[in-house]
Parts: structure tokens; sequence; C-alpha cells
């Protein structure tokens, strides 16, 4: 049965979704009344009709936010098989996810860490929860890695997701505030490193590189012919490891 939203609804909906592309461009703090009643082009009092003060809007659009995160960021990944290859299918849809989502500027939470570090209160305490919440999906999923043995059994899981955390937020500085040309592959290049380090030392050499076809590493193999193996560059490696 189709359910029609009603006219509260749609426009509740559009508030938030203008307010998210607001956020993710000015920041948590940009938002304000004024600003977003200009952008969804209505009255600060007709918005004072969703939302109770500045402070619950914010609060609003994170949740939002965390919803179109998951759509685009989280349930993609869960395609993947467990363990490493699920891992590597989550950090490729993290980094940049917000631009690939159509937000025209970054990550709002990445901003917020900053913004709210010392600013107490409920939004503070939002942001906390969902960055807690995103640490404690990470840590399953490299815990599972360990459990299938794609990483080492005495890997230290908490520091693994704090380095990869840290990867994150300086690919986040380094793309929108340095606008670094190199960010994505310096991030690849840095998450490569990290995963490598985390995998069994017999199981380092099976990261193959996609773009060469498996027929020929196949034929070379039956020929006997010997030749320098080429280079292998680290996006190549960690946009499509494979881990069996």
């Amino acid at each position: 049965m189709l359910v029609m939203s009603s006219p509260a609804t749609s426009t509740r909906e559009r508030i938030l979704d203008q307010g998210l592309a607001l956020m993710s461009r000015s920041g948590l703090t940009g938002v304000t009344l004024g600003v977003l009643a200009d952008q969804v082009g209505m009255s600060k009092s007709g918005l004072f009709a969703h939302f109770r003060s500045k402070e619950d809007v914010q609060i609003q659009l994170l949740s939002h936010m965390a919803e179109v995160a998951a759509a685009n960021v989280i349930e993609p990944s869960m395609a993947a098989k467990e363990g490493l290859p699920r891992l590597l299918a989550l950090v490729r849809n993290w980094f940049g996810w917000a631009q690939r989502a159509g937000l025209p500027g970054g990550c709002p939470v990445a901003a917020g860490l900053f913004e709210f570090d010392d600013i107490e209160g409920r939004v503070r305490n939002r942001i906390l929860e969902m960055e807690s919440q995103w640490r404690l999906l990470l840590t399953g999923l490299v815990r599972r890695a360990v459990d299938l043995a794609h990483f080492r059994r005495d890997l230290d899981v908490d520091q693994f997701v704090w380095e990869l955390c840290g990867v994150y937020l300086s690919h986040h500085a380094a793309h929108r505030f340095l606008r670094a040309a190199d960010a994505d592959a310096r991030a690849r290049t840095a998450v490569q490193i990290l995963v490598e380090r985390a995998m069994p030392p017999r199981r380092r050499h099976r990261l193959t590189n996609p773009a060469q076809p498996a027929r020929s590493r196949v034929r070379r193999k039956a020929s006997g012919h010997k030749r320098k193996p080429p280079i292998k560059s680290r996006h190549q490696n960690l946009s499509g490891a494979r881990v069996p």
C-alpha cells in the first residue's frame, strides 16, 4: 500500500535535506535558524513549528546525516564477504562519502569533532555518541578479520582502529582545508600500509593486483617465463584487495 507523506512531513524532510547540505558546507555552527530559513524559503517562525531551537535543529541534522551515511557507506559494505573484504569495502565507501552522497562540502561529524571539542552540551554529546558507535563498528569488523585469520592473532585492534580514524581525519583536513590534490592517493597508501602490517606474513603476498588479469599470471607461470614484476600501486591494491 502506498502511504502518502503529509505536507508537514514533506516540509520537515525538505528542511533536513537543505540543512544537511548547509551543515556539510558551513559546519554545525554555521547552521542558524535565520540562515536555514532563507535556504528553505520560509520564515523563522515557520521553522519553530518543526524545531524548538537551534540546538534541536543541529541534533536532528546529525541524526539525518547518520541515515544518509548508513545508506551510502554501511549498507553497501555489508554485501562484501566477512573479514578483510568487508572492512576494505567500508573504508572505500567511507573516505570521501559526503561528496559521493551529493553533499556540497565534507563530513559534518569530522568537522564537528573540532567545532565542539570544548563546547559542552547536547550537540557535543550527540557527536560523541555517533563517533563512538562508528568506532565500535570498525572495531567489530577488525576483530572479525582477526577471527578469520585475515589479520594476525596478536593484532592490537584498538590501535588499528585508532590509526585508521587518524588517517581519515588527516584525509579530511588535506582534502577540505589544504585542498591537496594527492589527498586521496596518500590516504589509500596509508590504509594499505596499515592493512599489510596487520596481516600475517604468509598472507601479505596474496594481496593481488586487480589490474593484472588472472589468466596472464597463470600463463606466465605455466610457460616458466620469469620477468621483473610490475610495480604495484597501493591505490590498486587497496581498491581491489581480495582475501581468500
